[in-house]
């Protein structure tokens, strides 16, 4: 009996889970300004201007570690103009030299909703706003600590953006009316393969390959441009997004020479009709962009780059002037004054939606000072954005804003 005990006694570490709770709060004040174009005549105040708080991240979670392994599983609540819950659960197994990991969540929220009719037998079912439609996607990890493969929906290649925001709005991204990406390569989650090969302690190189029928998701970010005819007819948006494929490759580098880290992305796209429809194979569309991101630690000052580019392209004789053309630089450094934190950021972006469009550029800079007050942390950001559209005349000419935001936030 006393061995029995014993035995349970020294099993039970190994099958023990973690529990925590956490969560955020943030208090702010935003002062903000902005003038429309060109041609208006008075600044006036957005209705983000005061005081305003927020709660965010609400999570439970719970880890358990035996040797090698590790399970985790968290709950979490968020508002993101509607409440997001999210069930998640995640592991690593290893197996000598190879260690496997991969997760799965979904938003359960509520289960079921009824019609407004719900209270008569004829009351029909509907989605509830918010919750999960479809089955979860995800991708399967395997490493041996030189080379890693990722199979699945996954972030197989860095966009290189390594710029230092201040929480102000002066930060506008690349092509923010579609893509909405960081200054640096238009890459996102998409499903494909990768494989990463570390070169030696401070350089490694990943490719990447897509494969897959999800719409306006090439390289994870670009959208079919070839939709539409010039009379943009529903038929041909029909056409392109339901009956084609995406097919993509992409490569990445990273390395630390002396002080400085730099990374580059280069990736592209192309879809293609894969029902055989006559009408359907005229239609295609083209992606390419690259990324570079530099920093340099210089001790209390480190200086960083981030640049990028996107192109795409219509590939039917009816759309050869459908061509974006997207570009960013940002430039900035952080400087540590103790455990307080000086950031400064500059930059510019140009935006062409079509062979005859002239450039929309979009000028920014922020300034910050982040510290801590005891366990609470206070940031002050400025920022700046002015738009010119070299095509005169245009809703985005002459738009100016700046926006002072102070936040004091606590993590508990």
């Amino acid at each position: 009996m006393l061995a029995a005990v014993a035995s349970v006694a020294l099993a039970a570490p190994a099958f023990a889970w973690d529990f925590s709770a956490s969560g955020s709060a943030t208090a702010s004040f935003n002062q903000t300004s902005s003038k429309a174009n060109g041609l208006a005549t008075t600044k006036e105040s957005t209705a983000g201007t005061g005081f305003s708080s927020a709660g965010s991240g609400l999570t439970l979670s719970s880890s358990n570690t035996d040797g090698a392994n590790t399970t985790s599983l968290t709950y979490s609540l968020d508002w993101d103009g509607n409440l997001d819950e999210t069930l998640a659960v995640s592991g690593s197994r290893t197996v000598g030299a190879w260690t496997a990991s991969g997760s799965v969540s979904y938003s359960p929220q509520t289960l079921g909703c009824s019609s407004s009719s719900d209270n008569t037998s004829t009351a029909a079912t509907a989605a509830c706003a918010g919750t999960q439609t479809g089955e979860d996607s995800t991708s399967v990890t395997l490493t041996d600590g030189t080379m890693t493969i990722v199979l699945g929906d996954a972030s197989h290649l860095s966009g290189q953006n390594v710029s230092a925001g201040t929480g102000a709005g002066g930060q506008d991204g690349m092509d923010n009316g579609g893509a909405d990406c960081a200054v640096g390569a238009c890459v996102d989650a998409f499903h494909g393969v990768s494989l990463g090969y570390a070169i030696s302690d401070t350089m490694s190189v990943t490719v990447a390959y897509q494969q897959s029928a999800d719409n306006n998701d090439m390289m994870g970010t670009g959208e079919f441009l070839d939709s539409w005819n010039a009379a943009g007819t529903a038929e041909d948006v029909t056409l392109e997004s339901t009956t084609h494929t995406t097919s993509g490759f992409g490569l990445g580098f990273s390395g630390t020479f002396g002080p400085a880290t730099i990374g580059f992305t280069q990736a592209s796209a192309t879809s293609a009709d894969a029902t055989g429809d006559t009408d359907a194979a005229k239609l295609s569309t083209s992606w390419s962009t690259m990324g570079l991101g530099v920093k340099i630690d210089l001790g209390d000052i480190d200086p960083f780059i981030s640049y990028g580019s996107a192109t795409g392209a219509a590939g039917s004789a009816a759309n050869k002037a459908v061509i974006h053309t997207h570009s960013g630089n940002e430039v900035g450094l952080t400087y540590a004054l103790g455990a307080d934190t000086i950031t400064l950021i500059v930059g510019s972006m140009s935006d062409q939606f079509s062979k005859t469009d002239k450039p929309q550029t979009t000028s920014i800079m922020e300034v910050g000072y982040a510290t801590m007050v005891g366990p609470a942390s206070l940031a002050i950001g400025y920022g700046t954005s002015a738009k010119a559209d070299a095509d005169k005349g245009t809703s985005a000419d002459g738009y100016s804003m700046t926006d002072l935001d102070v936040a004091l936030s606590f993590s508990f």
